[in-house]
């Protein structure tokens, strides 16, 4: 029966441990590399679908575009709001072209923060906005002047009847759908 015991918790381990259940804060080093890629990748992607002439708002929506014809959805379980997860989260949509709306969120945020220099965050919290159910969500804020908008290229791709609705709307007016912004946590985004 110990033998047993012992195997069991060896396997319980092992898949925990693949899963990254005990993963470690990222070192400094490998921080600086995440980093490095999410500036590179983003740079990419939007000196290919911008130009230079382009204001900044029309940079917003073109990369919004983007992000809604380009990336499919994959379910992602057992997401952590861990330091520096964004910009994995970010690279793995830019290789990957899947993910769930917190991939979406940080592909979108970076691409939003190097075209613009605007102050963007991603917010991490609950939203109906699919099926009228709380369930966990993430979404892009992007702050220009004094006022916040939500641009949620997920929620504006794969939610009923939305084309467009998630895109560059004043906070304010989605309260109702992003659950009065209860309990939200906000990741900075920095390249």
């Amino acid at each position: 029966m110990k033998r047993f015991a012992r195997q069991l918790t060896i396997l319980i381990l092992t898949v925990a441990v693949g899963f990254g259940a005990f993963s470690a804060p990222l070192s400094s080093v490998e921080a600086a590399a995440s980093k490095k890629k999410v500036k590179t990748q983003a740079t990419k992607i939007v000196n290919k679908q911008t130009v230079k002439k382009d204001s900044k708002k029309q940079k917003l929506e073109k990369l919004f575009q983007y992000c809604e014809n380009t990336y499919g959805y994959k379910r992602v379980y057992g997401f952590e709001n861990k330091k520096g997860w964004e910009r994995d989260y970010a690279v793995e949509m830019y290789k990957g072209k899947k993910g769930s709306c917190y991939h979406y969120a940080a592909a979108y945020a970076f691409l939003a923060k190097r075209a613009t220099g605007y102050t963007v965050r991603i917010g991490v919290g609950k939203t109906n906005g699919f099926t009228g159910e709380l369930q966990d969500h993430a979404w892009v804020e992007v702050k220009i002047g004094k006022t916040w908008y939500v641009c949620d290229p997920n929620m504006d791709k794969f939610a009923e009847d939305c084309s467009g609705k998630y895109y560059l709307k004043k906070r304010g007016s989605l309260k109702k759908v992003y659950n009065n912004y209860k309990k939200v946590k906000y990741v900075k985004v920095t390249l």
